[in-house]
């Protein structure tokens, strides 16, 4: 017996959703791998092997990266024939960075026929959150928590150096205007001072389970998260941290 057939009209409309199916950036990246991996196995188990070393390797480097390392690597043609290699390992050349497009080199230690070395195009996105300006900020007036939004996006696509921890943010104004939307970097950002040199301050001995508070006399002016040197009513000089909220910590 004959299985129906499904109407054209609905085979169309079934091609059309998945067509429009969102797909994550984060996960192209995956099946981008999954593809090359397996591609290489099924022509050249050394093909396979080198990209596994390539993987480990960025992998390895990558470790502490201010969010999450998606790699994607471009597949050597089948046809290229590696020799037997006991022993491979990944490296850079001086100076690249594993951000962004970039090559990595794997080399032969040690082979029966001979050592060789060879370059894979590789693209290192690196997904996690940046700080943008959720609202205009003037010339000269402190950079608030509140005047900024985080967003995600793949920071290897960003200016070197963006925000992407808010208390980077803390003691900071603005070098000229910020239109809502800027991505914030430390050049559109200077620090302003939080305490004077002969200001007036309150100096915190923290240790565990106690916080003992005296007065003093700054000795230098200082940013959020600079030493300074207070002068206590003894006479003693004693060293702390200026606070973004003009006090100094001492911590034990």
């Amino acid at each position: 017996m004959k299985q129906p057939k499904l109407p054209v009209v609905m085979i169309i409309v079934g091609l059309l959703w998945l067509m429009s199916v969102p797909v994550q950036a984060a996960d192209r990246a995956v099946i981008a791998n999954q593809h090359a991996l397996a591609s290489a196995a099924a022509g050249n188990d050394m093909h396979s092997r080198l990209y596994q070393t390539v993987m480990q390797y960025v992998q390895n480097q990558t470790q502490g990266y201010p969010g999450k390392v998606n790699i994607e690597i471009q597949p050597l043609d089948s046809r290229i024939r590696i020799a037997d290699c006991a022993l491979m390992e990944g490296f850079t050349v001086q100076g690249a960075r594993l951000w962004g497009k970039t090559h990595i080199g794997v080399r032969c230690l040690q082979s029966d026929t001979k050592l060789w070395t060879l370059y894979v195009q590789a693209d290192v996105q690196v997904w996690g959150e940046y700080a943008v300006t959720g609202l205009p900020v003037a010339q000269g007036s402190p950079v608030q928590t509140t005047d900024v939004v985080m967003q995600s996006g793949d920071l290897s696509k960003l200016p070197a150096g963006i925000i992407t921890d808010l208390t980077m943010l803390a003691g900071k104004q603005a070098t000229l205007n910020l239109p809502l939307g800027t991505v914030l970097r430390p050049e559109l950002l200077k620090s302003v001072p939080v305490i004077m040199q002969g200001q007036t301050v309150q100096l915190n001995s923290r240790g565990d389970g106690f916080v003992i508070s005296a007065d003093g006399t700054a000795m230098q002016t200082a940013n959020v998260g600079q030493v300074v040197d207070v002068k206590v009513s003894s006479g003693q000089i004693i060293k702390g941290v200026a606070q973004s909220s003009g006090k100094v910590d001492i911590r034990f």
